[in-house]
């Protein structure tokens, strides 16, 4: 539903607004569905889920009218709305009045009829309260690394159904013996990236058509630059291991399920051994947190990225054991 603001109220943490529900119960938030109303208020968020309900009850009322009363300043009319996505009597999201809806239902309704002409096989499915994450692999597209060891062509698809996420798709690489995948981005992007905002939804088959295609075409050329990394020899391991976690801000659980994946590698002295051990770690993170992880790995063996940061990371991980530490290669 589309609410003004200023009909909203927060009682006993439960959200309230004329004509809301029938029984007069109001709904529950999700802490992501608060965290977002917080931010629009211009409330911290962690210090906001501390508080006992008559605070929080206290502070979500007060800041709505001040906000309002601001936007009269400034010379408009003081009503702003907001977009509340609901299932049963729960919050799911707090979205801006330009918030349009592209379900996970409509997004495979469309991507069907572009996949078309390909028996695609579903290696990765995930659907929670936040997002949607789809890979998809062309089996007709593969190649050896090793004898034993085939990559294949993927794409991934996700989304956000309450404003976590665009709808995206992405060139992916899968390697079969151990479920890995690689996410490659282009100069940065994603093939396609669909915001929530101005969503033509006529257009959108041709589109996912398109993306598809490209992400096949990409996912397929960088599969060359995953092979080609065997042969690239890592001078020290751990040493690269602990670059990894400086520049990306893994947590110790995170780098020690890296650890363990690079001793369970044939090449763990190798680039291709060292990106497979924090792919496979990346699958014990949540669904977000694995792409996340996946699409950072590519940076270790994409020499199409010529930012500064990716070049001075692979150049930190290749350099001998006698270099400086990290942050002095980065200077």
């Amino acid at each position: 539903q589309s609410v003004p603001v200023q009909e909203l109220s927060l009682h006993e943490g439960r959200l309230y607004w004329p004509g809301a529900d029938d029984d007069g119960f109001g709904f529950a938030l999700t802490p992501y569905a608060m965290g977002q109303a917080c931010q629009k208020l211009g409330m911290p968020a962690a210090y906001f889920a501390r508080c006992p309900k008559s605070l929080q009850d206290a502070q979500f009322n007060h800041w709505r009218s001040v906000e309002r009363k601001e936007r009269q300043k400034a010379g408009g009319d003081g009503e702003e709305r907001w977009t509340l996505r609901a299932k049963n009597s729960t919050i799911r999201g707090v979205l801006s009045a330009k918030y349009e809806k592209l379900d996970n239902h409509q997004l495979l309704e469309a991507l069907v009829p572009a996949l078309s002409g390909s028996d695609y096989q579903v290696k990765l499915f995930n659907i929670s309260d936040e997002s949607f994450h789809l890979r998809l692999i062309d089996p007709r597209m593969s190649r050896l690394a090793f004898p034993g060891d085939p990559l294949l062509v993927a794409i991934h698809v996700a989304n956000s159904e309450i404003g976590l996420r665009a709808v995206t798709i992405d060139a992916c690489v899968y390697r079969q013996v151990c479920s890995n995948g690689l996410v490659r981005r282009v100069a940065g992007k994603s093939i396609l990236k669909q915001r929530h905002i101005h969503v033509a939804t006529e257009g959108l088959i041709p589109s996912l058509q398109e993306a598809v295609q490209q992400a096949k075409l990409v996912a397929a050329a960088f599969m060359e630059q995953m092979i080609l990394s065997a042969k690239t020899l890592v001078p020290d391991p751990e040493r690269a291991i602990q670059i990894l976690a400086s520049s990306w801000g893994l947590t110790k659980q995170t780098v020690e399920y890296i650890r363990f994946g690079l001793h369970g590698e044939s090449r763990p002295d190798t680039v291709y051994g060292l990106l497979n051990a924090v792919t496979n770690a990346a699958q014990r993170l949540s669904p977000d947190g694995r792409f996340e992880l996946e699409t950072l790995a590519s940076v270790l063996i994409d020499t199409n990225d010529d930012s500064r940061a990716g070049a001075s990371l692979r150049h930190a991980v290749l350099a001998p054991k006698s270099a400086a530490p990290f942050e002095l290669a980065l200077s």
